[in-house]
């Protein structure tokens, strides 16, 4: 191993144990969070009230052999299956059929809600109110999809759990458990059920359940605000859930919403659940039953168990309590503290540090101005690595274009290896230099304030996010103080494995997190968990200066390049392997009184006129107004453009009812109707502000907006009713209003149209017409 070590250096043998037990450590780290099968997965099948993988797999196949969207025939197909499951397990299933709206205005349509009830006991004198657990996941998909992840899975687990739980004595509470339609479209099925079932003022807690891979640990990533008794909930039903409040601060600030969101703004208590590996899954074809992870699909069914059987039996009235910090430990399971203790924790911290220095002080001088510059010297450093981390990146995307389709870091551990090992030595090699004007004393202490300041920070401001720079700053100063208060001296075996025993309780927390931030995230955002990796070094920093002067830093330079370079090799044929398929647009748009205008689009940056035969070498790239107007993201998007042949697809109809003045708002009620009965017709107003607008006598909006657009899904048969207003005095001349009907399964009339199999390409169609509002008036 004389490779690895420096010549003539009396401790390689502790420098080499030491450096080995930080590999096992993060091993160990990072196989504790996944989910793993029992040794014989189908043995729960014995019993007859067990969770049976080999059931709910046959189930997730039979409900995602055809990509079934909102609005679908397959989707009606899935909706008659699981009601006649249901049925088969002895309950009395409902469709709940209500007109919805989103919260945001941007979404509407026709749901078909799945809501069963499974009865716990009587109520009793001692709880006269007694509420519900409502178990929520959809069983919609997105058109390109078939749903197996996103969110059969979930589906099908709860639909195991009720067969579990029907053959066992009644719980404490009801169970409500809504299959909700169309989520994928925006929330409109929980939004239905939030607004017009009866049993939504009975639903005391939630449980949701919603994917965005097919692989990993089942997340708790959201609860609601008030969550104390949820979180200690979670820790006893659960023994060994993966979840942090850090990832729930992260999640506030992303631009994602789920089932959940609905009620979680309605003040229902509640826990989000999702898987989010194999991120390659999410909205593509790629989400198939033969593709999800077992372990991953009996962790969860398993979970919904456990944590119906609890929350069932608890009184779900008392559930709101003060917020708590909380994260997983291996070994220990939950670790979980009310919010308020983040504050006097830090303070603590704080002491113990201060303490630390004082003692480090009284062996070493310390100067304090050195320390500051430590302390800028570990600011600079972190910025740096983290933005030259995300330029490697971005660099490496030019030299390679083809990795735009890596969507998935799963298949690219090995990049972040290497550049995290890469970092590690830069981090290293820049500090050794700047050994020669700063002690290892004054730079640890420089990387421990940029922690306080990081720990108090986040106790003030985000109390969830604490905990992480805590526990692991109590533990790395207690090994300093150790350290220094018993003078061990630098050149022991025994000064590298009290830094290491210090430092085992971050390493351990760090290692799942920055593999988490980089699945959550992708590499386009490569730069936050190097920040969150570098972090960590900061405190590891007496450790890697130690270990170093016994190891040969070339070798790792070499293995580090060795790394990415394996990952290139690994991912090269990535997309082959899962190629995003390419998109082929048949448009109809009625241009009234001149003739119909029948148009080839393609979306693609590059034309595979192989494979898409329908454009010609005279194909153009260009904007397409006629199409999709000037207001909205899609008119700004360049398409590859060709003359299609003529159909009969017929194109939305549009009937204004009436047009009136109320005080200072012009009112204008329109009809709207799919002939063709589509799946989705996208709305888009145009040259005019609406203020207040009304679907079906629901509220979209209530607000002044330009350039308003909405969507409406499976439309009601007769069409739907647009009440709007506008103000009395808008000049009209430019005002449009159009619409788009959307199809992903090809209607009668298009039946005669030659396309590419549907395995190689993602095809729909398309039939617009635009509404002349001043003319339609005028009439």
């Amino acid at each position: 191993m004389h490779f690895l070590f420096k010549a003539g250096s009396q401790l390689s043998r502790t420098a080499l144990l030491l450096l080995l037990s930080v590999l096992l450590l993060i091993a160990y780290a990072l196989w504790s969070v996944q989910p793993r099968l029992p040794f014989s997965p189908d043995a729960s099948t014995k019993v007859a009230a067990a969770y049976s993988l080999a059931a709910a797999q046959t189930q997730l196949k039979q409900i995602t052999q055809e990509r079934h969207p909102a609005g679908s025939p397959a989707h009606g197909r899935v909706r008659d299956y699981l009601m006649a499951e249901l049925k088969a397990i002895g309950l009395e299933p409902q469709i709940q059929t209500t007109f919805a709206v989103s919260e945001k205005g941007t979404a509407s349509g026709q749901v078909q809600n799945i809501v069963v009830r499974l009865p716990g006991k009587s109520a009793s004198a001692s709880v006269p109110d007694k509420k519900a657990l409502l178990l929520m996941a959809h069983y919609d998909a997105t058109p390109y999809s078939y749903g197996a992840g996103d969110d059969g899975v979930s589906v099908i687990n709860i639909l195991q759990a009720l067969r579990v739980l029907k053959q066992q004595p009644a719980l404490q509470n009801d169970v409500i458990t809504v299959f909700s339609d169309a989520e994928e479209v925006g929330l409109l099925g929980a939004s239905g059920f939030a607004a017009d079932h009866p049993w939504m003022k009975e639903v005391g807690m939630l449980l949701n359940f919603d994917n965005r891979g097919n692989d990993g640990p089942v997340l708790m990533f959201e609860p609601s605000v008030g969550n104390g008794k949820l979180i200690a909930g979670l820790a006893q039903a659960v023994a060994h859930p993966v979840s942090n409040s850090m990832m729930y601060e992260v999640y506030k600030a992303l631009p994602n919403d789920t089932d959940f969101t609905v009620f979680r703004k309605k003040g229902i208590p509640g826990l989000n659940f999702a898987l989010i590996q194999n991120l390659s899954s999410y909205h593509t074809r790629y989400d198939r039953s033969d593709l999800i992870n077992p372990a991953s699909q009996q962790q969860q069914g398993e979970m919904i168990l456990r944590l119906v059987r609890h929350f069932g039996n608890e009184d779900l009235n008392q559930l709101k309590s003060d917020d708590s910090v909380y994260f997983n430990f291996p070994l220990v399971g939950l670790i979980h503290y009310p919010a308020s203790y983040a504050l006097p924790l830090a303070a603590l911290i704080s002491a113990l540090v201060m303490l630390s220095f004082w003692v480090a002080a009284k062996r070493t001088p310390v100067r304090m101005l050195r320390t500051v510059a430590a302390v800028l010297l570990f600011l600079l450093v972190i910025v740096a690595l983290g933005f030259l981390s995300q330029r490697a990146w971005n660099l490496l995307l030019q030299l390679y274009p083809a990795y735009w389709t890596l969507i998935d870091p799963d298949t690219s551990h090995f990049y972040l290896s290497g550049i995290l090992l890469l970092s590690t030595l830069t981090f290293v090699g820049l500090y050794q230099f700047c050994s020669r004007w700063l002690t290892v004393t004054e730079m640890r202490f420089g990387a421990a304030l940029v922690w306080l300041i990081l720990l108090v920070f986040t106790s003030l401001r985000f109390p969830g996010a604490s905990f992480l720079f805590a526990w692991p700053l109590l533990f790395v100063t207690l090994s300093w103080l150790v350290l220094d208060a018993k003078a061990i001296a630098y050149d022991s075996a025994a000064y590298g494995w009290i830094l290491f025993l210090g430092f085992a309780f971050a390493l351990i927390l760090f290692a799942p997190l920055i593999l988490l931030f980089n699945i959550a995230l992708g590499f386009h955002s490569l730069g936050v968990p190097v920040i969150l990796f570098v972090l960590l070094l900061g405190i590891a920093l007496p450790l890697l200066m130690w270990l170093f002067q016994h190891l040969r830093m070339p070798v790792f330079l070499v293995t580090s390049v060795g790394l990415m370079a394996y990952a290139a090799y690994a991912t090269a044929a990535f997309h082959l392997s899962y190629p995003i398929a390419p998109q082929l647009i048949y448009t109809a748009i009625s241009q009234s009184p001149q003739p119909p205008q029948y148009l080839w689009l393609a979306p693609q940056r590059q034309l595979d006129r192989e494979l898409l035969n329908q454009f010609s070498g005279k194909a153009e790239q260009r904007l397409v107004p006629e199409v999709f107007g000037h207001s909205t993201p899609r008119s700004e998007w360049k398409y590859w453009t060709e003359i299609a042949p003529a159909t009969q697809l017929a194109a939305p109809q549009m009937t204004i009812l009436s047009d009136q003045i109320v005080g200072e708002q012009r009112e204008i009620v329109v009809h709207i109707d799919s002939p063709e009965h589509a799946i989705s017709t996208r709305m888009v107003f145009e040259g005019v502000t609406v203020l207040k607008a009304s679907l079906q006598d629901k509220l979209m909006i209530e607000t002044a907006t330009e350039k308003w657009n909405f969507s409406i899904s499976a439309m009601p048969e007769h069409g739907v009713d647009l009440r709007f207003s506008i103000d009395k005095n808008a000049k009209l001349a430019e005002a449009k209003l159009r619409a788009t009907d959307v199809f992903y399964e090809l209607p009668a009339s298009l039946k005669g149209l030659t396309l590419p199999p549907e395995k190689s390409v993602d095809f729909l169609a398309m039939a617009v017409s635009v509404l002349d509002i001043p003319a339609a008036l005028a009439k």
